[in-house]
């Protein structure tokens, strides 16, 4: 399928202050045609600085292994990681090429702060699976770095703390209570009131979460690193190898792939964003367009260097970060997904209003902008990712769904779940993060 293109005489300039803004702005369109529409629309950040890779070969035949992944983005990437020890002769398939889907989309903020408040999910699931939940995150980061320390540092992965804003003041009686609760299981967070939020990064907001744990970085060159690395150690990856649908056969499963070749399989992980709802035996989740934009290199690049991990209250929320060559990364301005032509046809208004929301943050215009894009994603109703077997799923079908503004910390814990389950074992977060947790929202 192709990108549909979209002519920029339909969008208006992004600032009507800036004539600059206006430039960039036309040359962001028409898009080229693109096989990867159905994901995200147009080239994101990370394609065009890290490159698309080296192409794969396409399977043409039939084959059989132990473990096939659906997916060559960062989650199945990762689930692949924690099974090549074992000796399991692995197969990663990908419809696209290595980490072109919702990996290159990624904006990539790594928090241990879950888009639903600990205060809400202790309302949804208890106290102490709330609490694992946010601990769980929190892990993610030294669990991640311990294991990848080469491959991180060329990803220009870096610790940064976050700052979680107030929309407004009648968020703030809310962000206190959340501060509280996280104080209570042991997070370091501080409290900004307003003039120390305008000292400190110039933002016009009541009052803020200040945490000291986040970190950033580019999940595309890691991807291709880790998937460069899985390769070496004998898993065969096939791109533009579209998995059309699955056949139980017996104990084991076949993969029926487009174009009449096949991959027999004794476990089957299904790792492919928002596009794994095709495999489940029912809706569980809903899914978001998200739209973000890069701007040009900083005149004064340590602004973007410095830059906490910016988000706020209001849903949908603004978020921010820099980049390492000094550019600032804005996303938001969420909408439900309709199809990936209206998705493409809003990237013009939703750019404005990022960029009217970075104005009413920042109290200036947005810096010349390089770059935008949209992308779909999926959020179950709790803010926690569906990791292990699904209700009314073949015993060897297990998904690796790690979904909403966490997707890269709940991948770090999927690789382990997912071996656990293949051998036979329960794990930890089989509670919190499996398909059978007791949440209000799921039951809702």
């Amino acid at each position: 399928m192709a990108l549909w293109e979209y002519s920029h005489k339909h969008i208006a300039p992004v600032s009507t202050a800036s004539a600059v803004q206006a430039s960039m702005l036309d040359r962001m369109w028409p898009f080229r045609r693109d096989p990867s529409h159905r994901i995200r629309s147009s080239n994101p950040y990370w394609l065009l600085r890290s490159g698309m890779g080296d192409a794969r070969p396409t399977l043409h035949e039939a084959i059989d292994c132990d473990v096939a992944i659906i997916g060559a983005g960062i989650t199945g990437a990762l689930v692949a990681d924690a099974l090549v020890a074992t000796g399991q002769r692995i197969v990663i398939l990908d419809s696209r090429d290595v980490a072109l889907g919702s990996t290159a989309a990624s904006t990539a903020l790594l928090q241990y702060e879950i888009d639903t408040h600990l205060t809400e999910l202790v309302a949804q699931l208890g106290a102490a699976a709330a609490a694992q939940a946010y601990l769980a995150c929190a892990a993610s980061f030294e669990m991640f770095e311990q294991r990848f320390p080469e491959l991180l540092a060329t990803s220009n992965y870096r610790r940064v703390p976050s700052l979680y804003l107030a929309s407004d003041a009648r968020a703030v009686p809310t962000l206190q209570a959340e501060l509280a609760a996280r104080r209570a299981i042991g997070f370091q967070c501080a409290w900004l009131s307003e003039a120390e939020l305008a000292e400190r990064h110039g933002c016009r907001r009541p009052g803020g979460i200040l945490s000291a744990l986040g970190a950033q970085m580019d999940p595309l060159c890691f991807t291709q690193g880790l998937v460069a690395g899985l390769e070496r150690h004998g898993v065969r990856l096939f791109a533009r190898s579209r998995v059309t649908g699955i056949v139980e056969r017996g104990a084991r499963l076949r993969l029926e792939v487009d174009g009449g070749a096949s991959v027999d399989a004794a476990h089957v992980v299904v790792a492919a964003g928002f596009e794994s709802l095709d495999f489940l035996p029912q809706p569980m989740v809903r899914i978001d367009n998200t739209y973000a934009l890069v701007t040009e290199p900083l005149q004064d690049r340590s602004r973007a260097l410095t830059l906490p991990l910016l988000w706020e209250s209001s849903r949908p929320y603004l978020y921010m970060r820099g980049t390492p060559d000094g550019r600032l990364i804005v996303g938001g301005e969420d909408v439900p997904f309709k199809d990936p032509v209206a998705r493409e046809a809003l990237i013009g208004r939703q750019v404005r209003h990022l960029a009217t929301k970075y104005r009413q943050l920042f109290d200036q215009d947005l810096p010349p902008m390089a770059c935008a894009w949209g992308g779909s994603f999926a959020r179950t109703p709790d803010g926690l990712p569906f990791i292990g077997r699904a209700p009314g799923a073949h015993p060897a079908l297990l998904f690796a769904l790690c979904y909403g503004g966490n997707g890269i910390t709940y991948a770090v814990h999927a690789g382990g779940m997912i071996r656990a389950a293949i051998e036979g074992r329960t794990h930890e977060l089989d509670a919190v993060f499996g398909f059978f947790r007791t949440s209000k929202e799921m039951a809702a």
